[in-house]
C-alpha cells in the first residue's frame, strides 16, 4: 500500500514539475496555458482590497459595477454631430415639399394683395389732393396697406412655427435612428458635440464663444462618433465636410 501511495505522488508531482518547466522553458506552450488559463471565470464577484475598504465588481445588467446603484455603473459613451443631420434631414423631398405647399400658399394670398393694389390703382389714376375722391382713395390704400401688413406679420409667426416643426420632427427622427444605432453598437450615453477642429463661423464675440461652448470635448476617440452610423441608418447622403 505504501509502495502504490509513493509511486502516486510521485507521478503526480512528476507531472507537475514537468508542466511547470514546460511553460518556463516554452514560455505559451499547451500545457502552460493549461494550468493557467487566459480568462478567468465565471465569477459572481471580483473583490479588489483597498486602503479603506475592498470594492466588489460585478456584472450589472450587461455592465461593469461597482454598488447597487444604478449609477455606479461603467457606461459605453458616444457622440453625434446632430447639425448635419437635422440639415440633411430637412433636406429630404418630404420636408422640402410640405416647405413648397406653405410657400406656394403664401404665394397665392400676397398675389392677391398685388391684385387689389392694382385694381386701386386703377380705380384712382394719378389722383391729386384737390380731388374730391382723394379722402377715400387715401382711407381705402391706408386700409389696404394696413390689411398687407397684419398679414405679413402673421405669415412671418406661421412661417416661424412651421419650421420649428419641422426641425423638432427632424430632431424625432433622428432620434429613432440613433435608438437603433445605439443598441446595436451596445452604447449608453450619447452626447450632442460639435468636432473641435470644425471651423468657426465668422461673427462677433458671442457667436464665437457659443462655438466655443457648443465643442465639449477637446480631444476623443473616433469610434465614439456615430454621426456616420446615423446617416447609414436614415439611408441619407452625408453632405461633404
Amino acid at each position: 500500500m505504501r509502495r502504490v501511495l509513493a509511486q502516486s505522488f510521485g507521478a503526480l508531482v512528476a507531472g507537475a514539475a514537468g508542466a511547470l518547466v514546460a511553460w518556463t522553458i516554452g514560455g505559451t506552450s499547451v500545457d502552460a496555458t493549461r494550468l493557467f488559463p487566459a480568462d478567468l471565470g465565471p465569477a459572481d464577484a471580483l473583490v479588489l482590497s483597498g486602503k479603506d475598504a475592498p470594492l466588489i465588481v460585478r456584472n450589472n445588467e450587461g455592465r461593469i459595477g461597482w454598488s447597487d446603484d444604478a449609477t455606479a455603473r461603467a457606461w459605453s459613451v458616444g457622440c453625434v454631430h446632430i447639425d448635419p443631420v437635422i440639415k440633411a434631414i430637412l433636406a429630404t423631398d418630404r420636408y422640402t415639399e410640405e416647405r413648397k405647399t406653405f410657400e406656394q400658399e403664401a404665394q397665392s394670398q400676397g398675389e392677391t394683395f398685388e391684385q387689389r393694389d392694382k385694381a386701386l390703382r386703377a380705380k384712382y389714376p394719378d389722383i391729386k389732393q384737390d380731388d374730391p375722391n382723394f379722402d377715400q382713395a387715401r382711407d381705402e390704400f391706408v386700409e389696404l396697406q394696413q390689411e398687407f401688413e397684419k398679414w405679413r406679420m402673421a405669415l412671418q409667426q406661421i412661417q416661424a412655427k412651421h419650421m420649428a416643426e419641422q426641425i423638432e420632427k427632424a430632431y424625432r427622427e433622428m432620434l429613432v435612428a440613433l435608438e437603433v444605432v445605439a443598441d446595436r453598437r451596445r452604447v449608453d450615453l450619447v452626447f450632442r458635440f460639435v468636432p473641435a477642429d470644425r471651423p468657426f463661423e465668422a461673427g462677433d464675440v458671442g457667436a464665437v464663444m457659443v462655438a466655443v461652448q457648443a465643442r465639449p470635448f477637446l480631444r476623443y476617440p473616433q469610434g465614439m462618433d456615430l454621426t456616420d452610423d446615423i446617416f447609414k441608418e436614415l439611408m441619407i447622403q452625408r453632405p461633404e465636410r
